[in-house]
């Protein structure tokens, strides 16, 4: 949702990498399941194309 507020489009990760293994507070990262990311977006070509990516969010928290 960040990426798109602040004006990008098709937003993906494109990498999930443990980037804590081996380091000092290793534990720390693993109890939460802490990762390092990559990730793309671009910028719309029109501003229709980015009210479309805001149209589109979803911020519903599914039930239980």
């Amino acid at each position: 949702m960040t990426v798109v507020m602040a004006g990008f489009v098709d937003f993906h990760i494109t990498q999930r990498v443990d980037v804590f293994s081996g380091a000092p507070h290793e534990g720390s990262a693993v109890n939460y399941g802490t990762l390092g990311i990559t990730f793309g977006a671009r910028l719309p070509q029109t501003t229709a194309e980015w009210h479309a990516a805001l149209q589109a969010l979803n911020c519903e928290i599914p039930e239980d």
